[in-house]
């Protein structure tokens, strides 16, 4: 455990403090404020363990004046722009990096969610690579990111950017990073890989143009659909008449099609397609898609 103490000396007893320091029960210490000030006994912040600086103080008017605008704007900049500086619990990030990261932690976010709505039950494992210039990005938040779209689809406790790694944690998911400075096929992509108790799956995205969110993959099958809104999640034999039966049941029921993608793998004689559409699909149109034949899984996804 660390301490900090930037409030008032008399928070921390010095002795106990400095006996918890020397047999290692605390790490290390920050202090700005002590029991005495200046300190008679040196001992606690001479301690190679303690951080010590000058206890500068918000005593005056002018101090806490310019103190409360500096938290005023700081405030500001997180609310208007999700910028979190000086923050004790997560990463800070200048204006330029958060920019920077701000398309991705929307791309992890909502490729998280979709792969947990399309994976099993009882979440084991989380993989998440980065590729590209993302990989040498402060990409803490991009993780959280999408532990918060994939927590949220199976928790009923809400997780946020500051929660969502501890959550995991405490739900004993194991989290992967990978890192390649490069890829071969897209530049900036991001992936990820669920293991639950009965399936694995893994998903694959990008930030497209104007900040598009895009799918490039999913279950290493080449598959590219705008990432956004209500898709149909289609895993079947990969055998004629499928996409036109698809097609045929939402068009009867009037749920129009705005982007219907396919991606095959041949050797397993597998094909997956998402159908982003416009509207909700009605459960008996699903139960119908999935009483086809060859359809193995159909699902609606929202992101």
């Amino acid at each position: 455990v660390g301490i900090i103490n930037c409030a008032r000396g008399e928070l921390i007893h010095e002795g106990d403090l400095l006996r918890a320091l020397e047999s290692r029960h605390v790490a290390g210490a920050g202090l700005d404020v002590f029991e005495t000030e200046p300190p008679q006994d040196l001992r606690l912040a001479s301690h190679p363990s303690v951080i010590a600086t000058p206890h500068i103080a918000g005593s005056t008017e002018e101090a806490q004046e310019i103190v409360g605008v500096r938290i005023a704007e700081q405030v500001r900049d997180y609310l208007l722009q999700g910028v979190a500086r000086n923050a004790v619990n997560m990463p800070s990030l200048s204006t330029e990096e958060y920019k920077r990261l701000s398309p991705y932690l929307q791309l992890g976010e909502k490729l998280g969610a979709f792969l947990a709505q399309i994976a099993g039950e009882r979440l084991q494992e989380v993989r998440i690579s980065y590729d590209g210039g993302l990989a040498e990005l402060n990409t803490h938040l991009v993780k959280n990111a999408v532990l918060k779209g994939i927590l949220n689809q199976v928790l009923s406790e809400e997780a946020n950017l500051i929660n969502a790694g501890a959550l995991a944690q405490e739900r004993g998911v194991e989290i992967v990073e990978l890192r390649s400075a490069r890829r071969a096929d897209f530049l900036n992509s991001l992936g990820i890989a669920l293991r639950t108790e009965t399936e694995a799956c893994s998903a694959l995205g990008m930030v497209g143009l104007r900040g598009a969110l895009r799918i490039l993959g999913i279950n290493n099958i080449d598959v590219e659909a705008p990432l956004k809104g209500l898709i149909l999640y289609i895993r079947n034999r990969d055998v004629p008449g499928v996409i036109g039966r698809v097609g045929t049941l939402l068009g009867d029921r009037k749920v129009n099609i705005a982007n219907f993608a396919l991606g095959r793998n041949q050797q397993a004689e597998e094909a997956i397609g998402l159908v982003n559409v416009d509207d909700r699909v009605p459960a008996e149109v699903l139960n119908e898609i999935r009483a086809i034949p060859a359809v193995r899984v159909a699902r609606v996804v929202e992101v």
